[in-house]
């Protein structure tokens, strides 16, 4: 049985809420990354997993409530964050325990999703003749080069429930 199992669906969001502001404070004490805008957080989760439909799946609240547990899934799995997603997940916030009030779970999931990549990568934003390109780059400089593909992939399984084929 996950820990996800027993957690109805305003825990869950909850519990992404907490682990979001948990693996910021981490993230940011190691090697700081910029603050994304959710504008930018869509663009940078939108170019790394192109084959799923963000918007659909961040603004239906059902399809992003089913991608935050399978991202607290794989927070859980993952040796870099499942110390501090443990925790939280066996016992979760109160509403009134965090600082801020609940989001939506569209909103919850696209924040603890660029959080949870940020354990993993730097995303840089480079601004130019009005666009905006994001680079990823890998925390390990000894990182098999795989390693941005199995994210991509993770992160693309979080949103759409399916596993993807090689690129």
């Amino acid at each position: 049985m996950s820990l996800t199992d027993p957690l109805d669906d305003r825990a869950l969001v909850l519990v992404l809420q907490e682990l979001t502001e948990e693996l910021s404070d981490v993230s940011a004490s190691s090697a700081p990354s910029p603050q994304l805008s959710e504008s930018e957080a869509r663009e940078a989760i939108r170019s790394l997993t192109a084959r799923a439909d963000l918007d659909r799946i961040l603004d239906d609240e059902a399809a992003a409530t089913a991608a935050a547990r399978r991202l607290l899934d794989v927070a859980l799995a993952d040796p870099a964050t499942a110390p501090v997603a443990a925790p939280i997940a066996a016992d979760p916030p109160a509403d009134d325990q965090l600082s801020v009030e609940a989001a939506g779970a569209g909103i919850v999931l696209l924040a603890a999703l660029v959080s949870w990549l940020q354990t993993k990568v730097d995303i840089k934003i480079h601004r130019k003749d009005g666009k905006t390109e994001f680079l990823f780059h890998l925390r390990k400089a000894a990182a098999d080069p795989q390693t941005l593909n199995s994210l991509a992939r993770t992160a693309t399984r979080v949103l759409t429930g399916n596993d993807t084929p090689e690129p």
